[in-house]
């Protein structure tokens, strides 16, 4: 029988990827081109403007925004932070906190890590990543690269004791086992112990942990945007109602930039909105049918 989820899971992640690297070669303007406004006279019944923004039509397929800026540009020059930010920050939480959870959880007295990271994995992440960057993500004078950074660093240290609390119970269950215990006896050190037995033992598990921890990530962006907290820097701009601009124009960014769009020139929120849910629904299907092919090799091989 086949994997549908798999497949569709696999297929929909490589279609993302291959946008986030080559979106702007695909892109049908450049990032900074503007659509321009202006007026129109045919004759005395025939005269007005066209301004910004414009629905989607032949030139601009997903319409334009309030500026005149082509929304499917934006998104594919976006794309690249919005994926690999959500990646490279899911994959260091799993390095680290993987690490972490293996070495403590193979040794024999419990460690004060236990309850630091019990402290911290207590406190919703929003709150943390939230009031830690609202007070220099706004008009930052630092560069989009240094609050890249900074960003990313915050949200994985918020999730790493998410991952090392289920590391550590893994590795706690798998220690009774007599090969680890053969080993610690011959004289193996945690470090060794980990590499060459738990390792191979929890890859599927790591895996399977890995694109939960990228979903969520994506959320966590998700709902930073909505707070005007945009990876890469967020503008303000006041002169009268005050509109907040993502500088990466990251998809997350998009959204909360276009919120208040909700009710009129729907397809300026729609698109971003879309593209952000199939990005976090094509990671979801690769989870599904990873777990389903693990529950079927169980099935078939109980032994291992």
């Amino acid at each position: 029988m086949i994997n549908w989820r798999l497949v569709v899971g696999i297929t929909l992640v490589s279609a993302f990827f291959i946008v986030a690297i080559f979106g702007p070669l695909f892109a049908p303007y450049e990032k900074d081109f503007v659509e321009p406004s202006g007026y129109y006279y045919n004759n005395p019944d025939d005269f007005g403007m066209y301004a910004s923004p414009y629905p989607p039509s032949k030139a601009h397929i997903f319409g334009t925004d309030e500026w005149g800026y082509d929304i499917l540009t934006l998104l594919l020059y976006g794309a690249k932070y919005t994926i690999f930010i959500g990646v490279i920050t899911a994959v260091l939480r799993m390095i680290i906190g993987g690490f972490l959870g293996m070495i403590t959880g193979l040794q024999k007295k419990k460690r004060r890590t236990d309850n630091v990271f019990g402290l911290l994995g207590s406190i919703p992440a929003f709150i943390i990543v939230y009031f830690t960057m609202t007070g220099i993500i706004v008009n930052s004078p630092l560069s989009t690269g240094t609050l890249i950074m900074i960003q990313t660093t915050v949200m994985v240290l918020v999730g790493i004791p998410g991952v090392y609390a289920a590391v550590y119970s893994k590795t706690t269950a798998l220690k009774q086992h007599l090969y680890i215990t053969a080993s610690s006896a011959l004289g193996a050190g945690s470090i060794r112990i980990a590499i060459k037995h738990l390792l191979p033992h929890l890859q599927g598990t790591f895996m399977v942990m890995l694109l939960k921890e990228i979903i969520l990530v994506l959320s966590l962006m998700g709902q930073l945007g909505i707070f005007n907290i945009f990876i890469g820097g967020t503008i303000l701009r006041l002169g009268g109602p005050p509109v907040y601009v993502s500088i990466t124009r990251d998809w997350a960014g998009l959204i909360g930039q276009w919120r208040s769009f909700i009710f009129d020139y729907q397809w300026i929120l729609f698109y971003p909105l879309l593209a952000f849910v199939l990005l976090i629904f094509a990671f979801y299907m690769l989870l599904r049918g990873i777990e389903l092919n693990q529950k079927g090799a169980f099935h078939k091989y109980p032994h291992i």
